[in-house]
């Protein structure tokens, strides 16, 4: 009899992608508890769907988020990433959200150290149940989020005299520039070259040089990939509304202070 398929036991989004969720979430309601439908508008849903039940799913997969029915919330692991005591509290939570997902685990027990090739990850996950249409997001997912976890274990002091103390693999040194929605990717230096399982919607070059690059997993119909894209310039412009209305509550505080003094 044929396997059931496997594709709920692993997180659709990869890491840094919820990590921005997780932001979203902590901007609406702080580390108060809130019912599912509102902490899936607190991401930008109109409501719950299926995209946003998968986005819930994959955030309580790396342990961002905790709670269940009507009492919701960040996750002590997500608070660490967002307001840490330190750089190595933040690196940490990090650590501990990429080795949460089960199938991730799982591959890094079976797969350590460089990551093979797509084919022979494809064959493994096809052979223990998976989807044929649901692996090629599965690999992206886990390739992202084993780079961005990289890219963050270099950062620690302890990185160039030892390995930091259970890193997935080291996976992501070969595949450098996959994109990342929580931290920016190295620069490509032969354009052509893609991540595997992913194809480009469009690009903008400007006289300067730079570009700016859109793209999305191949499982993705282009409709459904452009609407994912609203959503992130959307949140991404809310977020930067917010730092602006901060900044100014700042300066405006901090000009009364210096007025009040000089009035002292």
């Amino acid at each position: 009899m044929e396997k059931r398929t496997r594709s709920p036991n692993y997180p659709s989004l990869s890491l840094p992608e919820a990590l921005d969720k997780v932001r979203l979430i902590y901007q609406s309601q702080h580390t108060h508890g809130a019912p599912r439908e509102i902490v899936v508008k607190s991401m930008g849903y109109a409501g719950i769907n299926g995209a946003s039940a998968t986005a819930i799913s994959a955030l309580s997969k790396y342990g961002l988020l905790e709670g269940r029915g009507d009492d919701i919330r960040v996750s002590d692991r997500a608070m660490r990433f967002l307001n840490p005591l330190n750089d190595q509290e933040r690196r940490e939570a990090i650590q501990q959200a990429a080795r949460e997902p089960i199938l991730f685990h799982e591959l890094s027990e079976k797969f350590p150290g460089p990551l093979p090739n797509e084919d022979v990850l494809r064959n493994y996950l096809v052979r223990n149940g998976f989807a044929p249409a649901a692996v090629p997001g599965v690999i992206l997912a886990y390739r992202d989020t084993l780079a961005y976890a990289e890219r963050e274990a270099r950062l620690s002091p302890a990185a160039n005299s030892e390995a930091v103390e259970g890193n997935l693999s080291d996976a992501a040194v070969a595949t450098p520039n996959i994109p990342s929605s929580g931290s920016p990717a190295a620069p490509i230096q032969n354009d052509e070259v893609k991540p595997v399982g992913e194809r480009s919607l469009g690009r903008h070059d400007f006289d300067d040089g730079s570009f700016v690059r859109i793209s999305a997993s191949t499982n993705l119909e282009t409709e459904e990939a452009l609407d994912w894209i609203i959503f992130l310039v959307d949140a991404k412009r809310r977020e930067l509304k917010m730092r602006e209305g901060r900044r100014a509550k700042e300066a405006e505080q901090s000009m009364t202070d210096r007025v009040a003094e000089l009035l002292s």
